[in-house]
């Protein structure tokens, strides 16, 4: 089942929902009776009386305590300018990034290398593109470079990627394509972990280029500027 179009659908707004006294027990015992096809991850009480956070298929969801009515949007503590979703985001998506299988990467060192970024990326995606623009105005940083190939978008990019890990200098052969639009000049085809990859980034909940994780686990997704990455990164670092 297919949550996000029933959330659209349901359009309901917070002003929707009654009040019952509950806890997050019984709130996900209440989904899984009213939507038993819905996998829910996590069920947990907000700052506000009588709403819970709910996380399933990697996003946030509001309901009440019988789990009949559900809203999406952002929390916001505005006293504080705070958006309480967006944190709540980037804990329940962090990663433990000392799982990550490296060998399946693509590894180039920037200057002295200190900071880390594993990097999901598409060669014709716009977005990683734009990224990897911003990237070279970034030193002092090792890139684990993933191959992610989203075929159903570039149909492709799977023949690229392969390109690119088979090249003799792949991270070069990748910055040569997604800069300059220079094909890859492999002699030859080679075992590639592509489909590793995408089965990994399946399993991360990765499903849109360019992702990327700092040292610290924190996931960020989309084209980032020079300045904002570095800031990320010495951020994560400390």
């Amino acid at each position: 089942m297919n949550i996000k179009p029933l959330f659209t659908a349901l359009g309901l707004s917070l002003a929707a929902i009654t009040a019952a006294h509950a806890d997050s027990k019984t709130v996900e015992h209440n989904i899984k009776t009213n939507f038993p096809d819905i996998q829910v991850q996590s069920v947990q009480a907000t700052p506000v009386p009588d709403i819970y956070e709910v996380y399933m298929d990697g996003q946030i969801v509001y309901t009440n305590n019988d789990a009949r009515y559900f809203f999406l949007g952002n929390l916001v503590d505005l006293k504080n300018k705070v958006n309480l979703t967006s944190v709540r985001q980037q804990e329940l998506t962090k990663i433990d990034v000392k799982t990550l299988p490296l060998q399946q990467a693509i590894k180039h060192v920037k200057g002295n290398g200190k900071r880390v970024m594993y990097l999901f990326s598409d060669p014709d995606c716009p977005y990683c593109q734009a990224l990897e623009k911003e990237l070279q105005k970034v030193d002092n940083v090792t890139i684990y470079l993933f191959l992610y190939p989203l075929t159903t978008l570039h149909p492709n990019a799977e023949k690229i990627a392969t390109q690119v890990w088979c090249s003799k200098t792949p991270y070069q052969s990748w910055e040569n394509y997604v800069l300059n639009h220079q094909q890859p000049t492999a002699s030859k085809s080679c075992s590639t972990p592509i489909a590793k990859n995408l089965e990994l980034g399946k399993k991360l909940n990765v499903d849109g280029t360019p992702t990327f994780f700092l040292q610290n686990g924190n996931r960020i997704s989309g084209a980032q500027s020079a300045s904002d990455i570095n800031q990320l990164l010495d951020s994560a670092a400390k």
